[in-house]
């Protein structure tokens, strides 16, 4: 018996070390490029996520996050906030881009079977956080926040990829 809480700790503590960023499974499904724009997908149940990036100069970014409805039903209305996407670039599971804003307002989007409804966000990125990218110490993270009708609570769709993908588009 006394061998068993010995190797049940044992089993805690290493639980406890581990690196949990590595169990994750948030990865995109696909990555593709086509001239100087990254696209990374994934599927997520009855939804995909899209990150288009295109770079168009050494530190500015264009990101067009979007979803779409794969279900069943043909129109499909989801409840956000202003911004349904959060767009971050982590190190270490730590946010490098400055603190953002968000709102308690609900908006209503109605999406379309198999149709992308996205936006267009533009970041300016400081050459120490080009650099963590080329240094591929840092991790793309899109977020999609949202409720909806169908699932009747909270769901956040999530997608990551290694940020260093970003900068092979040139």
């Amino acid at each position: 018996m006394k061998y068993f809480s010995y190797i049940l700790m044992m089993c805690l503590v290493l639980l406890g070390c581990s690196d949990s960023s590595l169990e994750s499974n948030d990865t995109a499904d696909r990555i593709q490029r086509e001239g100087q724009t990254m696209t990374a997908t994934r599927q997520l149940g009855d939804y995909e996520l899209r990150l288009s990036v295109q770079q168009s100069g050494d530190h500015d970014f264009t990101f067009q996050p979007g979803i779409r409805y794969i279900g069943q039903d043909v129109n499909h209305e989801i409840f956000h906030s202003k911004q349904l996407f959060d767009i971050d670039l982590q190190m270490d599971g730590k946010t490098l881009l400055p603190p953002r804003s968000s709102t308690s307002e609900e908006l209503v989007t109605k999406l379309t079977k198999d149709s992308w409804y996205s936006e267009k966000v533009e970041i300016t990125l400081t050459p120490e956080q080009v650099q963590y990218i080329s240094n591929s110490e840092a991790d793309l993270i899109l977020n999609a926040g949202f409720r909806s009708e169908q699932s009747g609570y909270n769901d956040e769709k999530k997608m990551m990829i290694r940020a260093e993908e970003i900068l092979s588009v040139k």
